[in-house]
């Protein structure tokens, strides 16, 4: 009995990393109330929910916010680029809905701007993580992101579909907006971290001369 009041016991542990998750979404939504911070709020919130839950390392939303400044600069401009893209496509697909006088080629572009949107989603979900591990200039992280895109292609598949579900999610129901970041973010780490691993030197072994 005395166990379950032990702050390091498995249930505070579950409770601290659900309250967590909350956190951090939370701290992302209203850090892209802008809109135009959507990418550097994206940005910290991987490098926090990363550091912080998976790899329980301490101060978690210390790393959200110092994260965040840092980044500012870049993951606006890489937002205002690429939100542009989006909103056109998702403009376009809107057009196209109202176009049923000619099924054929309504269809043919439909698929067209489904997949330009594919492409803009997943580039996105390589752009925001690469920011919060490495140091880029705006044209190195749109080149590198579109690198990821294409040498891990099913991975940006399964990203992409996972984005898209938790941004539509979050605008369909509105109160998933209180968890569904976060938890976006830590399930994408398991597709991210394990293509980062791959492009990583390999760490030394300091036993080894």
């Amino acid at each position: 009995m005395g166990n379950l009041f032990n702050p390091d016991a498995f249930f505070w542990r579950w409770c601290s990393r659900i309250l967590d998750v909350m956190v951090l979404s939370i701290l992302w939504f209203f850090c892209s109330i802008p809109l135009v911070t959507a990418g550097a709020a994206s940005t910290a919130l991987y490098d926090a929910a990363v550091h912080g839950i998976r790899r329980d390392e301490p101060g978690a939303y210390a790393r959200f916010f110092r994260t965040f400044r840092r980044e500012l600069k870049t993951a606006t401009l890489a937002t205002l680029l690429w939100g542009a893209a989006a909103a056109v496509l998702l403009w376009g697909g809107s057009m196209i809905g109202t176009a049923v006088q000619a099924p054929g080629p309504v269809l043919a572009l439909a698929v067209v701007f489904a997949a330009l949107l594919f492409l803009v989603l997943g580039v996105a979900s390589w752009m925001f993580p690469l920011l919060s591990r490495f140091e880029f200039s705006l044209r190195a992280l749109n080149r590198t992101a579109g690198q990821f895109f294409i040498v891990h292609l099913p991975s940006s598949l399964l990203l992409a579909l996972l984005l898209a579900g938790s941004v539509w999610t979050c605008w369909r129901f509105l109160f998933p907006i209180c968890f569904v970041p976060c938890t976006e973010a830590l399930a994408a780490s398991l597709l991210i971290e394990r293509a980062f691993s791959k492009h990583m030197p390999p760490k030394k072994d300091p036993t080894k001369t």
